[in-house]
């Protein structure tokens, strides 16, 4: 499905968000043919820009992050639908005269008025970006339509999200605002709901009848680079836990939505984490665990005395029928030794016959005899799935096994960017892989 004709209105037009991913995913959807043909971009930056400047500086990017899809023919076909405003976005009086640019782009490309606008800027500029946009006719069009997408962070406490959202949606329609969680658009967390329900084998087994538990990691080998005066206020719980840990599992453990579709699915996400808790057994204390790497303190922008955390880790139930007893682990944390993203189902161990069985491993010891379910979202992306068998030769040992499905190694093609799937999902009014404000809502009063 090819998307309406539209301008895309890219606030921070010269940030490095753009410069990295939002336009090495826009070419690469050029070059699918998976952008209208009559598509053009405006990037909004405080600093003055001709056009061709603009897009001599994005083809420098391109051809950086995007260096396996770059060729000069390619990216001069695409630079030609490439437009730059400069307009200080704390200033009203900017705004007429961006409308104005715009009439003049969509005269220029044919747009029929469809508008998708972009706030890759500071999240405290999102409310007044909106409100001005509102203010100035650009929200609201008897023709054709007008979006707004908004990256996270989606405020920093249940509070501030809902201050945001009531400016969010005195601007825009709730239909019409796309609340990015890039983890959404990664290849295997789309194949989680077809690897359960497309599969007999799975789905009768995915309650608390059969697995023992469920673990959410989220780890990265490097620190916060240069996010400090970002992260020493959010910290792991609030950066990744509220958002992509949690949407991770209302995914996995939701119940069969009612239709493939963008309303059932938001429905039984909405429903699970309406029943997330933390785990009631035990102190709350036994449940939360955070830490700080070593030297966080000595980053650039970070306080000298932080009690910011680094690493988080938090145990959760479920309270409804199919996961009664399961705890859910979720983990995320920055300067770990492995840089990785990945959701594993431990099934409960065997019954009867082989119940007090254990593994023989190489040193000697004795492990336990577990079916894993790994569902690998990065950096690698596939499914293994580890069994038991009995050891080659005479003696009764037992030893693990694994069926490992690489998926670009199966489909010979790298996964589209998350960026890529998520802009094009925008561009024809999907919003599957957005998180409505009910969502995010029920993940800040979890996470508060």
């Amino acid at each position: 499905m090819l998307p309406d004709n539209c301008t895309m209105v890219v606030f921070g037009g010269t940030g490095d968000l753009t410069h990295r991913k939002l336009v090495p995913a826009l070419y690469n959807l050029h070059l699918t043919g998976q952008l209208p043909e009559d598509f053009s971009l405006v990037g909004v930056g405080r600093k003055l820009k001709e056009n061709a400047q603009y897009r001599a500086e994005l083809a420098v990017s391109v051809e950086e992050f995007s260096a396996a899809t770059y060729d000069d023919q390619s990216w001069a076909a695409f630079a030609a639908k490439l437009y730059y405003y400069a307009g200080d976005l704390h200033d009203a009086e900017s705004y007429p005269g961006l409308k104005d640019a715009l009439k003049t782009c969509a005269c220029d490309s044919g747009n029929d008025g469809n508008y998708l606008f972009y706030l890759a800027v500071a999240p405290q500029l999102f409310a007044s970006i909106a409100g001005n946009l509102a203010r100035f006719g650009l929200s609201h069009a008897e023709k054709g339509w007008r979006r707004i997408m908004i990256e996270k962070p989606f405020g920093y406490d249940l509070t501030s999200a809902g201050e945001l959202n009531k400016a969010l949606v005195a601007a825009f329609d709730e239909k019409n605002i796309y609340r990015i969680d890039h983890y959404l658009g990664k290849e295997m967390l789309q194949n989680i709901l077809v690897i359960r329900f497309a599969n007999e084998v799975f789905e009768p087994l995915w309650n608390n009848h059969f697995i023992d538990n469920i673990q959410f990691n989220a780890l990265e080998s490097e620190g916060i680079n240069q996010r400090g005066r970002y992260y020493d206020r959010a910290g792991a719980l609030r950066d990744m836990v509220q958002s992509h840990l949690l949407q991770m599992l209302a995914i996995t453990a939701m119940e069969p939505p009612a239709e493939n579709c963008s309303p059932s699915i938001r429905l039984e996400k909405l429903r699970l984490l309406s029943s997330v808790q933390l785990w009631p057994e035990g102190e709350p204390a036994d449940n939360l665990a955070f830490g700080q790497y070593k030297g966080f303190r000595d980053e650039k922008d970070i306080a000298t005395d932080s009690q910011t955390e680094t690493f988080a880790a938090v145990r959760l139930a479920v309270n409804n029928a199919r996961w009664q007893g399961v705890p859910f682990y979720l983990r995320s944390g920055k300067k770990l030794q492995d840089k990785q993203a990945k959701i594993v189902v431990q099934f409960k161990k065997p019954p009867g016959l082989f119940a007090r069985e254990r593994l023989a491993n190489p040193s000697g010891g004795r492990g336990e005899l577990l079916n894993l379910l790994t569902l690998k979202v990065q950096p690698s992306e596939g499914v293994v799935f580890q069994f038991n068998i009995k050891k080659p030769g005479t003696t009764a040992e037992i030893a693990p096994v694994e069926m490992d499905f690489c998926q670009p190694c199966a489909f010979m093609i790298n996964s589209p960017e998350a960026y890529e799937r998520l802009l094009a999902d925008a561009m024809i009014g999907d919003t599957t892989r957005f998180t409505s404000w009910d969502e995010v809502e029920k993940a800040w009063s979890l996470t508060d």
